[in-house]
This record gives structure tokens, sequence and C-alpha cells, in this order.
């Protein structure tokens, strides 16, 4: 079953978004497009959760450093896996 996101459903992508530039030292320039997609993409916690470990993966197998624009369509390739969009 699925957890909804209810009132929180930005704090909680944003935050998971704000982890992985925390852990990699770097900033996503385009964090406010990428976690508004995100949230109105996936509908539940679950969903957010694998698509922001997807970019995470992302990130690390690419060894990207420093400042970085997340690809909209890699967002949208990730949410497209999970069915929510």
């Amino acid at each position: 079953m699925s957890q909804s996101f209810g009132n929180d459903a930005k704090g909680i992508v944003e935050s998971l978004l704000r982890m992985i530039e925390a852990s990699h030292s770097v900033k996503i320039i385009n964090f406010a497009e990428i976690s508004g997609i995100i949230v109105q993409d996936t509908g539940d916690k679950n969903g957010a959760l694998n698509v922001c470990s997807a970019i995470n993966t992302w990130i690390t197998i690419n060894n990207i450093q420093g400042s970085v624009t997340i690809p909209l369509n890699l967002v949208l390739k990730y949410i497209n896996a999970i069915g929510r969009s």
C-alpha cells in the first residue's frame, strides 16, 4: 500500500535531494524544478524515494562533482520506470 504524501510531500523530496547534495558535495542547479516534478508525478513517499535513489546512483556512477543540472528527461525516465506518471 502506498503512503500518501499529504502536506509533507515538498519537504520530504527536498530533504532527500539535500541529502544527495550533502553526501556528494554537489549543488543541484535545477533543484526547485526537479523537486516539483518528483512531488507532482510520484504521488507517494516510496515513489519519491525510488526516484531520488536513482538520481543518487546516477550522480555516483557518473562521478559528478560541483554544480549539476539534472536532466529533466532523466528524472521523467525514472518516474516512468516506477509507473507513476
